[in-house]
């Protein structure tokens, strides 16, 4: 109630199972206009609306996106040239 809203919208996917029974305690700690920010997704509808609302070619193909990842270890950077030539 006392700082600004950051939050837009909250997925949570690919949950272990004992997540539910402690979702329904955490969540009863969180004020409703934050409860109705947060979607579980664990159907085919969740999923769509969520590849949806994020974006497909942004979302990463392990999320049913078309986004290729590549580890940070993994990109290289093109040389800058020398400016003292």
């Amino acid at each position: 109630a006392y700082y600004p809203e950051r939050l837009a919208k909250l997925y949570i996917l690919h949950m272990p199972g004992f997540f539910v029974s402690v979702w329904r305690m955490v969540s009863r700690c969180l004020e409703r206009a934050t409860l109705e920010k947060i979607v579980i997704v664990t159907n085919e509808e969740e999923m769509k609306n969520f590849v949806k609302d994020i974006g497909e070619e942004v979302l990463p193909e392990e999320y049913g996106g078309r986004a290729k990842l590549v580890a940070v270890q993994d990109v290289t950077l093109p040389q800058l040239e020398d400016a003292s030539r």
